[in-house]
């Protein structure tokens, strides 16, 4: 037989995870603006408020977060009143006016499609080698050249790991094998109508598994 005491600690911690309520995602929902220093700041809707950013820029301007990340470092205030600074490029987004702007190389970009697979376009760096110029090395003679050029891409994020890729049919695939009807149903697509179905069965995948952010 479980003591009182230990009755009392489960009825307590099962009242405790009922009070913490959870609110579906659908476009509307409110955002608070601020700095997702990591992918769990955002999954809690719980960012860095800009009212804990150490600057002497007006904290009210529509365009202060932008600002402040457009620096290589910025200082803020943790929830012990302890003072940090932090490199940029080790965020993982911000949320301005209810919109997510995830970082992708050095840069943010906005989330157009928000569920549990996200879609949204970023610019990147591609690299490629130039065949026809080179560098001569004495031991191995000519060599490519390195060039770089930039491209937008289709991205999507996993909201169950975190992790962003490029929008492809491989990298879906391996997300809609987590629902097995949805997978078989795509698997029996033609090779054609899997390239031209892909944003259908994003919008599928979000519809039949729903995101949740904690209620204020």
């Amino acid at each position: 037989m479980k003591s009182p005491a230990l009755l009392f600690f489960l009825i307590f911690a099962t009242l405790q995870t009922v009070a913490q309520e959870v609110i579906q995602y659908a476009p509307g929902f409110e955002f608070r603006e601020g700095i997702y220093l990591n992918f769990e700041q955002f999954k809690n809707n719980n960012p860095l408020p800009k009212n804990s950013i150490v600057s002497n820029l007006n904290h009210s301007d529509t365009e202060f977060l932008l600002t402040i990340l457009d620096d290589k470092t910025f200082t803020y205030k943790d929830e012990k009143d302890t003072v940090r600074t932090l490199f940029t490029e080790n965020v993982w987004g911000f949320s301005r006016n209810d919109n997510i702007f995830v970082r992708v190389e050095n840069d943010f970009f906005r989330i157009s499609i928000l569920g549990s697979i996200s879609h949204f376009l970023a610019t990147i760096t591609v690299y490629y080698n130039n065949m026809n110029t080179g560098f001569y090395n004495p031991y191995y003679g000519m060599g490519p050249t390195q060039s770089t050029t930039q491209e937008t891409r289709q991205m999507i994020l996993d909201y169950k790991t975190g992790r962003t890729t490029d929008f492809t049919q491989e990298n879906m695939e391996n997300i809609l094998q987590r629902d097995q009807r949805l997978f078989d149903e795509f698997s029996n697509l033609k090779k054609s109508q899997k390239k031209d179905l892909l944003f259908l069965y994003l919008r599928k995948y979000n519809e039949k598994h729903p995101i949740f952010f904690p209620a204020d």
